[in-house]
């Protein structure tokens, strides 16, 4: 037969011997840790504020602007893709300038903000030039077509670089609509 269980909790106190020493260093090595902390995260919180309040340059980061850009470009896809180029019954020089009539009403829009607004963000005056140079590529594509029935669309380019690829880096939100830079996709130019 095996003994009884000893009662639960025990008689004697089972904590009746006093902790081990510990040396005096772990107390600085634990206030080291406790500052060392302290200090990172302090020039964690100063780091991030700074970044906060500088405008960087890759990104419109006002929210005045982001908001513009935001219904400007809602605005934009929606005039620009409801008339496809490729419908039936729209003579398609009317669907090009119908959509250009979108662009240059939704450019004129951002143009009107204001203009100490639009400088403080440094990329923001940059991105709209390379939207009015996309304007006048259409323009100038429309009038070619008037003359030319064949003629085909080239994405304008600043040197070697497509505007459209350094449009789409500035981080607004707004990318450019596809039918903007291919007015030519799925139409049969007449032979």
């Amino acid at each position: 037969m095996t003994d009884p269980l000893p009662p639960y909790p025990p008689r004697e106190d089972a904590w009746r011997f006093p902790p081990p020493p510990v040396s005096p260093r772990w107390l600085w090595v634990a206030i080291g840790a406790v500052v060392t902390t302290a200090v990172t995260l302090i020039a964690l919180v100063v780091t991030l504020v700074t970044i906060s309040l500088r405008d960087l340059p890759a990104s419109v980061d006002d929210f005045e602007l982001v908001d513009a850009i935001s219904e400007g470009c809602d605005a934009l896809y929606d005039g620009v893709e409801s008339v496809e180029v490729n419908s039936i019954g729209i003579d398609r020089i009317d669907r090009l300038e119908h959509q250009n009539s979108v662009l240059q009403q939704v450019l004129a829009d951002w143009l009107a903000l204001d203009s100490d607004l639009r400088a403080s963000d440094e990329p923001f005056d940059e991105w709209l030039g390379d939207w009015q140079l996309l304007l006048d590529a259409r323009t100038a594509y429309i009038e070619e077509l008037r003359g030319n029935p064949s003629a085909t669309f080239a994405e304008p380019k600043d040197g070697d670089t497509v505007i459209a690829e350094r449009m789409d880096r500035v981080s607004t939100g707004c990318l450019v609509p596809d039918s903007l830079l291919h007015p030519d996709k799925g139409i049969v130019a007449p032979a």
